[in-house]
């Protein structure tokens, strides 16, 4: 750990429940400090980014940043199951994680949207009035894509096991008929589905009245920026 690596976690009351969070602070939060509250990506790429998001909150709260990470009801440690969250809900707790930074003492903010967090950040973007950037990490900007990448995990899964092979329009299709799909034990619900695909760049953009930095990582300069 950092040696000036101050850490608290804390459970917060979110709209259906409580949610686990975690600030990463500054030596001092001053009236000129920035909070970074994260947007986090979905299912189990929430859970491969906590690593990063650690180192950065390193480097930030050396530059008198602060860096806060607050579970979305469903996930993480906070209350409900996985299978309870949905779209709507999941912006209404970044919301409340941005109200929270507020109490904290930050008198601005910002939201690093991580993969399909940065749709929701923009969702949200409009409604906060202390909001000064949006930072993107590797973003998807169209749900449907994240969606049918998610599905191909099962399927691939499926292969493997030499069982019967679904196809992504099947899966959808039971989904829209109010079933359940597990992947990779994580149950995704109608509610959840049609909100993630129904989020799409140009529908926020309107909204959006800040600087915006968009970071995307590519393996070698001769691969082309994936379209997300």
């Amino acid at each position: 750990m950092h040696p000036r690596l101050r850490i608290t976690p804390s459970f917060i009351q979110g709209g259906v429940g409580k949610l686990f969070s975690i600030h990463y602070a500054p030596d001092c939060i001053t009236s000129e400090s920035e909070c970074f509250v994260v947007a986090s990506s979905f299912a189990e790429e929430m859970n491969r980014c906590r690593y990063m998001g650690t180192m950065l909150a390193q480097q930030l709260t050396q530059q008198n940043f602060g860096f806060l990470v607050v579970d979305a009801y469903g996930t993480g440690d906070s209350d409900g199951e996985f299978r309870d969250s949905n779209w709507e809900q999941s912006c209404q707790d970044l919301m409340t994680a941005v109200s929270y930074a507020d109490t904290l003492g930050y008198k601005q903010v910002s939201i690093m949207g991580v993969r399909l967090g940065a749709l929701q950040a923009m969702q949200i973007s409009g409604a906060i009035k202390n909001l000064k950037r949006l930072i993107f990490w590797q973003p998807v900007i169209n749900g449907q894509a994240t969606l049918t990448q998610f599905l191909r995990i099962k399927i691939a899964a499926s292969m493997q096991r030499d069982e019967k092979v679904e196809t992504t329009q099947e899966m959808e299709k039971q989904i829209e008929n109010g079933q359940y799909i597990s992947v990779s034990g994580y149950e995704v619900g109608p509610d959840l589905f049609k909100g993630i695909k129904a989020a799409k760049f140009e529908s926020y953009i309107g909204a959006v009245s800040v600087p915006v930095g968009w970071f995307t990582v590519i393996s070698s300069t001769d691969r082309k920026t994936p379209r997300g």
